[in-house]
């Protein structure tokens, strides 16, 4: 499946990131999505971690729909199906948090997370009653909404407490900070649809009384107090940190002292990029495995029409003569960084149209070059 998102990236970062929502109609290619994909999608998710969620009249106790059983000397946990149907009969939703491994839905959040150029993780939902899975309430991520089937009711709220962090959930904000009682956004959302929704945005999903099944992506970039945690732990090689505190009189020169250091070390650009370095170093995707043709002595060359992509949401570094991509750290000749570039620009592009566009460079050495960044898990064969 696919996604045309009918804005550019620059756009959407000024216009919409963490500002305001966006309804985009008809923005995924369905192919033939059924309810055997999300029926597989279920049941291939892990029912006993507590990712996997029943609601109805609030989350339902694990006891109630799930059961052990030994399979031969292995626990394991399977839904209690019977149970399950009765409570989506009556209205519940049935929810799988963090998936992964799922093909078809990796194949959409790795398009979010190459258009934000942020970590994604999903959550898929499905209803067949009326009744809302958790009353309105707001994000501490920002979230693509992919309605797969069916359709979906959201009423949406303009913020009551601007940009929350993950420990700022609207249930211990509520009462100082009320959802607003005049909707902002009030649609149905229809097979095909994305909705993006900032974090901090009152909303409320409700089923209508049809089948709905959709997939919620939320991004997740470094925010500036993760910026802020990481220069702490940086603060022990002053020796104003290091000092021990008696009484506010005798400690403020040393306090006045170390916020003179974290101010200065907070605006060297260097630093920040330090930061930003190893936020991406400690970012991973998951790119396809392809032993056929890299762990095969045998393997020959790389056929034309192979589609490339980096193995990361964005080419950091890029600009600086360097990329970072799943842990590793390469310096870029300018071959090298024009290859990334290409294949970045354009993820999914063959091989051949690669080696077209930079027809000016050797295609031999390209390709050798092309073939090793894939064995060190730089660039990934795309999936189609």
């Amino acid at each position: 499946m696919s996604i045309k998102f009918n804005i550019s990236r620059e756009n959407f970062r000024l216009t919409y990131e963490e500002k305001k929502p966006v309804l985009l109609k008809d923005a995924v290619k369905l192919d033939d999505f059924s309810w055997r994909d999300a029926n597989e999608i279920f049941e291939r998710a892990n029912v006993a971690s507590g990712d996997f969620k029943l609601s109805f009249e609030g989350i339902r106790p694990k006891h109630e729909y799930v059961e052990r059983y030994l399979d031969i000397g292995t626990l394991r946990h399977r839904l209690i199906k019977p149970v399950v149907y009765d409570y989506l009969r009556k209205g519940a939703t049935l929810i799988a948090n963090k998936i992964a491994n799922e093909p078809r839905v990796d194949a959409l959040a790795r398009q979010i997370a190459e258009f934000t150029g942020r970590q994604t993780v999903t959550s898929a939902y499905a209803a067949f009653g009326e009744r809302d899975s958790f009353r309105a309430h707001w994000d501490t991520r920002d979230v693509f909404a992919i309605q797969l089937i069916g359709r979906k009711r959201w009423i949406v709220y303009e913020p009551s407490m601007e940009l929350p962090l993950y420990m700022q959930q609207s249930k211990d904000f509520e009462q100082q900070h009320p959802c607003p009682e005049k909707p902002y956004m009030d649609f149905i959302l229809e097979a095909g649809d994305i909705f993006y929704l900032p974090r901090g945005w009152w909303h409320n999903p409700l089923p209508i009384g049809e089948e709905t099944f959709h997939l919620a992506v939320g991004t997740f970039p470094a925010y500036a107090i993760d910026y802020a945690q990481w220069a702490l732990q940086q603060l022990p090689e002053f020796v104003s940190a290091r000092k021990s505190l008696h009484d506010w009189e005798q400690d403020r020169q040393t306090v006045a002292s170390l916020g003179q250091h974290l101010d200065a070390f907070l605006n060297d650009p260097d630093n920040y990029r330090r930061f930003m370095d190893e936020f991406m170093g400690a970012t991973r995707v998951e790119s396809p495995l392809a032993i056929d043709l890299f762990g095969n002595p045998a393997g020959g060359r790389l056929a034309d029409d192979v589609p490339l992509r980096l193995s990361a949401n964005r080419p950091h570094g890029l600009a600086d003569g360097y990329v970072i991509a799943n842990g590793t750290k390469l310096n870029l000749d300018v071959t090298g960084a024009r290859l990334i570039a290409c294949i970045a620009a354009s993820p999914g592009i063959r091989l051949g149209e690669v080696l077209g566009r930079l027809s000016d460079l050797d295609s031999g050495k390209l390709r050798s070059l092309i073939q090793q960044l894939c064995h060190q898990d730089v660039l990934e064969l795309a999936r189609h």
